[in-house]
């Protein structure tokens, strides 16, 4: 997941995955959702996009698929890829920045969203920004266009584009 560094809240999101402080093979959300982890390094990450639809303490997150409302809202929300909720099983949801930065929380216990060093670590880890993220794609053309050059998935982290929902729309 990634963590607004400029405070803008209308910046898009686009969820990569979340980090954890303890050692485990899958964790699981406030909704059940189950999710397998990869260790890069020594750091141990989701292995699949985020689809939580409740902040941890139960509370509802808001659905918002008008473009009107997505850019008007100044509190938390989330989106379907293409506003199809049957892409989440896929890609995950996609957060606002205020869901996101709510002190309610979105991640898994244990879990948290990386700052900006981890993401730092994460990448140096594999080399540097211009192959760090061949390392961490998935190979193939079931979810990537042809012809996905570059991708090794290497890390075993399986990237996915979940996409992005500007501020806009």
């Amino acid at each position: 997941m990634l963590k607004s560094l400029g405070g803008d809240m209308k910046k898009p999101f686009i969820i990569l995955s979340l980090l954890l402080s303890l050692s485990m093979a899958t964790v699981t959300d406030i909704d059940g959702n189950v999710y397998g982890t990869v260790q890069i390094g020594e750091q141990l990450w989701m292995a699949e996009n985020l689809k939580v639809t409740h902040y941890n303490n139960g509370d509802e997150i808001p659905n918002l698929t008008n473009n009107s409302d997505w850019m008007s809202t100044s509190s938390g929300a989330y989106s379907d890829y293409d506003n199809d909720p049957a892409n989440s099983d896929t890609y995950g949801r996609l957060y606002n920045g205020y869901t996101v930065d709510d002190s309610r929380g979105i991640c898994p216990v244990d879990y948290h969203v990386p700052n900006y060093s981890e993401y730092i670590e994460l990448t140096d880890f594999l080399g540097g920004n211009s192959i760090a993220g061949g390392k961490m794609k998935e190979t193939g053309t079931s979810h990537w266009v042809s012809p996905n050059v570059g991708a090794t998935n290497e890390s075993g982290f399986t990237a996915l584009g979940g996409g992005y929902r500007h501020f806009n729309g």
